[in-house]
């Protein structure tokens, strides 16, 4: 971890250099999960799609229920693609209770998806 403290990571490049000991593919979640903005979601298919791996979406839940640099990475801002919110029920609830914190509007428990809170980018690896 390049003698960085998670306290320390800022940046895109801070995510890059601290996880350097981590798979190309668990980066690439990092990061892209780090550009989700306050106030969107995205889900675990539109990550794996943005990272060029569209049949991971599990395997993008399980980097992001991993997270070793939460909240700097704001895993809670991915939801499933009904908005729900996976894993175990208490987790679950700390993760719609951040997002809710985040201004987006929860609605039985679920993220009411609509266009306008949906993110979704293509992702352009850092070199």
């Amino acid at each position: 971890m390049a003698n960085m403290k998670k306290e320390d990571v800022k940046t895109e490049t801070d995510i890059i250099r601290f996880l350097s000991d981590y798979s190309d593919f668990e980066r690439d979640v990092y990061v892209a999960t780090f550009r989700i903005p306050k106030g969107k979601v995205s889900t675990y298919k539109l990550v794996a799609e943005m990272i060029g791996r569209p049949k991971a979406c599990r395997a993008v839940a399980n980097a992001l229920h991993n997270n070793p640099l939460f909240p700097v990475v704001p895993c809670w801002r991915v939801v499933k693609s009904d908005g729900g919110f996976g894993g175990e029920k208490r987790a679950a609830a700390g993760r719609c209770e951040l997002v809710r914190k985040d201004g987006v509007r929860i609605t039985e428990g679920k993220v009411a998806m609509s266009g306008d809170l949906i993110f979704a980018e293509k992702f352009r690896k850092h070199c």
